[in-house]
């Protein structure tokens, strides 16, 4: 297997801001818009709801043409990180943060086929988007970014020291202070910050090389939408309802100011979810030191337990993170690996499991403790 990373000279040809503390919503806005690369991939800029229930539609046709590097390979093909890497060669957009590792370092640049472009909207404009009714549409706008776990392609949250991971996390939350609160009012967030990590060709990864992607936009995903109402409707946010209801035997593991627990509702075997106990944190730059230690060392290890279980029962590893932050919310992560298919049943809401929370809350506690021992 080979190995590459992208180098101290190559970054700085694509250097264009070291620290985000540097720049505010406005100078990333012109960053992205003067990334001339973009301008071909650029998104129709409109948004579509299903008046069903509620889900959000955006277009972009160039998203077609991404590059891909076949990760979660199947299993009788070798892969080859390093080889085809455009990040390891530096065949990136510019780079806005860097931050230093204690091997390489952990940095974040534009996406080359985003979801979301500024269009021609200032970052005071992400306040007024409304999402359409009937048939109409309405202007989708905003940034999307990418954070590159570490410059060597083979380390990813699974296997780098726990120092660099809460490094990485940080870099993650000022990214989204400074989206949500370096523009207008700092007291009142503008926009939304969505956070999710694909890892695997068959949940929607095209590059091998371990990433976040954060999407800033004016239209709320629908989750966002769900966790406010939650909140609204019965008068406490869904990460204090987790941390209340969901039963005992289906906590993974607890780390003091965070816990990592199977819900109860599991759709699919071995789906996860990590709670921050302190319910009054909405967002990841809210995290203090020791919850932003805990988190780390929770998705760290909810990560290797995917990936030792989707090994042990012979599936090509592929699963996804989503981070919940905002109102209604408290701040929570689910973990979501693919380890059964959509079906008919699954397409009209009527999941089917094929597997119970409770032995799969077992078995993940067994990974972990394996992990621990070995």
């Amino acid at each position: 297997m080979t190995h590459n990373h992208l180098s101290e000279e190559m970054l700085a040809k694509v250097l264009q801001n070291r620290r985000l503390e540097d720049i505010d919503t406005a100078g990333v806005f012109d960053l992205v818009r003067g990334e001339q690369a973009i301008e071909k991939f650029v998104p129709e800029g409109i948004v579509r709801v299903d008046p069903r229930d509620g889900a959000v539609v955006t277009f972009n046709s160039k998203r077609a043409k991404r590059p891909h590097t076949n990760t979660a390979v199947p299993r009788d093909e070798p892969e080859d990180h390093g080889a085809e890497c455009p990040i390891c060669h530096g065949r990136t957009t510019g780079i806005i943060d860097v931050a230093p590792l204690s091997k390489g370092f952990t940095f974040i640049n534009k996406n080359l086929f985003p979801v979301a472009h500024p269009q021609d909207a200032a970052p005071q404009d992400m306040t007024r988007g409304e999402l359409p009714h009937g048939a109409g549409c309405s202007d989708a706008r905003g940034l999307h970014l990418l954070q590159w776990t570490s410059n060597y392609d083979e380390r990813d949250w699974h296997n780098m020291p726990d120092a660099d991971l809460e490094i990485v996390l940080d870099r993650l939350g000022v990214l989204e202070h400074t989206l949500l609160f370096e523009s207008g009012e700092r007291d009142q967030p503008a926009g939304h910050v969505v956070i999710i990590k694909n890892y695997g060709r068959l949940v929607g990864g095209s590059l091998a090389h371990g990433h976040q992607q954060i999407l800033y936009t004016n239209v709320p995903p629908r989750h966002f939408c769900n966790n406010r109402r939650f909140q609204e409707q019965r008068g406490e946010c869904f990460a204090d309802f987790m941390l209340r209801e969901n039963p005992e035997q289906l906590v993974v593991r607890d780390y003091g100011p965070v816990v990592l627990m199977v819900p109860y509702f599991m759709r699919r075997p071995y789906n996860m979810l990590l709670a921050v106990k302190r319910t009054s944190c909405a967002y990841l730059h809210q995290l203090d030191d020791a919850e932003r230690s805990a988190t780390a060392a929770a998705w760290k290890d909810a990560i290797q337990a995917i990936r030792a279980i989707m090994d042990a029962i012979d599936r090509p590893i592929a699963f996804n993170v989503t981070v919940h932050n905002g109102p209604g919310c408290g701040l929570y992560c689910e973990f979501l690996p693919y380890t059964q298919e959509m079906g008919g049943f699954e397409q009209l809401g009527f999941w089917v499991c094929q597997g119970t929370p409770e032995g799969c809350a077992e078995t993940l506690r067994e990974t972990l403790g394996d992990a621990s021992a070995g």
